[in-house]
């Protein structure tokens, strides 16, 4: 039997805007195929599917997505995938494509970050905080890496120019290069606050307060009771 789980306020409204989102996800994809343009439902189920997988990885680990978690990543998708490639923000605003790479090297240093600092801290294992921070901002640049090979794929098989620039000129060298630089950045400026705030006496309670947010409901509990 499946246990009552409750949300708050705010997790409620997070989780109707990501369920809408998805929602229109699925509606552009069913009017992609109507009118048999392939290019659209392509991109929208691409999209789709990449906004239920924090979902899907939680319900398959020991791990939890908070409905925040959830939001962001499904807003993220929206904006580089369907703003994006559907309604050409890409064209439109140059620093589009800039604003989102930073952002998404952001919010992933800084979940490694209390994601790493939980289970390092919880284990006893010694690490000292600097070199947590080095495997933090190193995943989300390794992160950052597999989008860059997901958008070489599809503009190699589907022609797209999800690198800007293209292919056949050597364009999309330059995009590559901007994407991983301000992922980086985004990526150290995330660790760094968090480094600040653990090597706080207060700060490292509240680090691991966040970070139990990402642990189910078995190891929560003795996250919670350690940082007491």
């Amino acid at each position: 039997m499946t246990p009552h789980v409750t949300f708050s306020r705010l997790e409620q409204v997070e989780l109707v805007i990501g369920r809408t989102i998805q929602a229109v996800l699925l509606g552009e994809f069913i009017a992609g195929l109507i009118t048999a343009n392939w290019w659209l439902a392509f991109v929208t189920a691409q999209a789709f599917v990449a906004s239920v997988l924090p979902a899907v990885l939680a319900r398959n680990t020991r791990l939890n997505a908070p409905a925040g978690f959830q939001l962001t990543v499904i807003l993220f998708i929206f904006a580089t995938i369907f703003l994006g490639e559907v309604y050409e923000y890409y064209e439109r605003f140059w620093w589009w494509d800039m604003a989102l790479h930073t952002s998404s090297g952001l919010v992933l240093g800084w979940v490694a970050f209390l994601f790493l600092f939980t289970l390092f801290d919880h284990q006893r294992v010694r690490m000292s905080p600097i070199l947590l921070s080095c495997f933090a901002v190193a995943f989300a640049m390794a992160m950052g890496t597999l989008w860059e090979i997901f958008e070489f794929i599809v503009d190699t098989l589907m022609g797209m120019e999800m690198q800007r620039g293209g292919l056949s000129d050597g364009g999309g060298l330059e995009d590559t290069m901007s994407d991983q630089i301000v992922n980086a950045l985004g990526a150290s400026i995330a660790v760094a606050i968090a480094y600040w705030r653990v090597t706080r006496q207060r700060g490292r309670r509240w680090v691991k307060e966040l970070a139990s947010d990402f642990l189910d409901e078995q190891y929560r509990a003795s996250i919670l009771k350690d940082a007491e």
